[in-house]
């Protein structure tokens, strides 16, 4: 049965759990402008808990596979999650959690990983102690996630699909990766079917979507409505 019930989470306690990147999941590809919007929105938060009392900022969804090892495989939030890692990270050097043991081969995920470190690093550069402090206070208690746990990866990305579905635009072909890479279970198959689709360039697949599959699947749902 699918435990769909979102539990609330701090960023401390997400960082906190067994946590693992699954080898379908794409790139780490946030650059230096996310991190920079990240540290706004929490520096946004960080202004309206001096206002009220116990107050309290949802950042977002993550949604978790718990695998046979009793891991918590990260299906969405990846790219969120990681950047929190980073923060915590140059507020506290010593911190340890299990996504540091992650192996990131891809030179993408090297390069942005590294670089967006830096930008946190330059960017409290000239921040006072105090600033700095309220922040790693947010991590611990003001920031917020909505975590939903799920025993079946299948089902993870059923709600992968539908969380998306309702929040941002996706191009169409997110969608039918998530479908496609739900029924390799081979492991290194899904690595190179994950290589594959992130080789694609979204213009060339969006157009195929919208000149023929759409108009394909209108004239198959037409023809049934027949």
């Amino acid at each position: 049965m699918m435990r769909s019930i979102p539990q609330i989470w701090s960023i401390d306690k997400l960082l906190g759990e067994k946590l693992i990147i699954p080898d379908y999941q794409r790139p780490y590809k946030w650059i230096a402008k996310n991190i920079a919007d990240l540290i706004l929105d929490i520096q946004k938060s960080i202004e309206e808990s001096r206002k009220y009392a116990n107050f309290k900022y949802r950042v977002g969804t993550v949604i978790l596979h718990e695998n046979e090892n009793n891991e918590y495989e990260i299906v969405d939030g990846q790219q969120r999650t990681l950047s929190f890692l980073l923060l915590k990270l140059y507020f506290n050097p010593g911190f340890t959690c299990s996504l540091l043991s992650t192996k990131f081969s891809n030179k993408v995920s090297q390069k942005n990983l590294h670089d967006n470190f830096t930008t946190i690093r330059e960017w409290f550069s000239s921040v006072s102690d105090k600033a700095k402090e309220e922040f790693c206070q947010a991590l611990e208690n003001t920031l917020e996630v909505a975590v939903i746990i799920v025993g079946k990866v299948n089902e993870a990305f059923q709600l992968f699909d539908s969380q998306n579905t309702r929040g941002r635009a996706l191009y169409p072909h997110d969608l039918l990766k998530a479908y496609h890479l739900r029924e390799i279970y081979d492991k290194y198959e899904m690595q190179n079917a994950v290589i594959k689709w992130e080789l694609k360039k979204n213009e060339a697949i969006r157009e195929l979507f919208d000149l023929y599959l759409f108009s394909f699947m209108e004239l198959g749902q037409t023809r049934e409505m027949r």
